[in-house]
């Protein structure tokens, strides 16, 4: 299992897409900058918003904090909040804008709350173990519409990452700018490798092939699984599915899909390395190949239509069933 232990093998190599602001960083240990803008619109069913999130340097810079945003909190309130943001994540699972829980949306708290220390220096030692990964840690970029020049990327030959990601956010409809900033992990460097972590989550969607529906979402959240080894992806990944009603349905995914991104994530190399900003230009196949990411056993699309065919066919019996009813009783 490759998890995120492993160094990967890296091709580090310049990029034109990206915007003369690419460089915003979180400073050790004093104050952080966090630009945040949006043009594209933003809709996923389960996660997003219509609003960009907070940037992080217009955020207050307490006293006895590291950075600006970061909220120090006792073992008690970790805990509270770590049990608090798992079940409200499971009634909430909007992020900043649209949740009743105007401050910060719920998983984004159990992904800070419930990571332990050692799971955050693993990824840390990973990212210093390759030449990408150090540096990330040492230039710190972004994934923001700020950073990316996001219009640039539409105009990349077909079949490059640049493009599928574009074709990506406009498919889904959704922008960079809907991650909320890191505020409870107290260490500058491991909250700069969390926040890394959020922003790159959309390319793991790019990479895999899948969208933003809550069963996709489901199914990249059991790769990040074995691929990160985050408790909050465990717990998503474990949770997530109560939310599918169908029971077949989820089950269904479970079978096509669980397994194989189990797999996938453990043989893939640790994705926290890549410099995903150096990697527009390369194409997409060649990506997967040198990460080791394989592609799932059944398109995406292909299981969302057979799912809609099933229950199409459930409805129309339902239907007969309702009719055939008042017969019977007449007779």
């Amino acid at each position: 299992m490759a998890c995120c232990s492993c160094s990967a093998r890296v091709a580090l190599r310049p990029s034109r897409i990206l915007a003369p602001s690419a460089r915003a960083v979180l400073p050790a240990a004093s104050s952080s900058s966090f630009p945040a803008s949006s043009s594209l619109p933003t809709r996923r069913s389960h996660s997003t918003s219509s609003k960009p999130v907070t940037p992080q340097d217009s955020l207050p810079h307490l006293e006895g904090s590291s950075y600006r945003g970061h909220v120090p909190i006792n073992w008690f309130q970790r805990g509270l909040l770590t049990v608090g943001s798992a079940v409200m994540g499971l009634v909430d699972t909007h992020r900043h804008g649209e949740s009743p829980l105007p401050q910060f949306h719920m998983v984004a708290v159990l992904s800070e709350t419930s990571a332990p220390e050692h799971s955050l220096r693993r990824l840390q030692a990973t990212l210093r173990s390759t030449p990408s990964g150090r540096a990330i840690l040492r230039e710190r970029p972004r994934i923001t519409e700020e950073s990316i020049n996001v219009e640039r990327l539409g105009q990349l030959p077909a079949g490059t990452f640049g493009k599928a990601y574009y074709d990506w956010l406009r498919r889904n409809k959704v922008t960079p700018d809907t991650r909320d900033p890191v505020r409870y992990i107290d260490d500058p460097e491991l909250a700069y490798i969390m926040q890394r972590y959020r922003e790159s989550h959309d390319f793991y969607h790019v990479l895999l092939g899948f969208g933003v529906s809550l069963p996709a979402e489901l199914v990249v959240k059991w790769f990040e699984l074995a691929n990160f080894n985050l408790p909050v992806a465990a717990l998503s990944g474990l949770f997530g599915p109560l939310r599918i009603q169908d029971r077949d349905e989820r089950s269904s995914l479970w079978r096509t899909y669980g397994p194989w991104a189990l797999k996938a994530g453990g043989k893939a190399e640790c994705l926290i390395s890549v410099y995903w900003e150096r990697e527009w230009e390369t194409p997409i196949h060649e990506l997967r190949d040198r990460w080791g990411v394989e592609r799932p056993p059944v398109g995406f699309k292909q299981w969302r239509d057979e799912q809609r065919r099933i229950r199409a066919l459930k409805d129309e019996e339902e239907h007969h069933r309702r009719r055939r009813a008042p017969m019977q009783g007449e007779v």
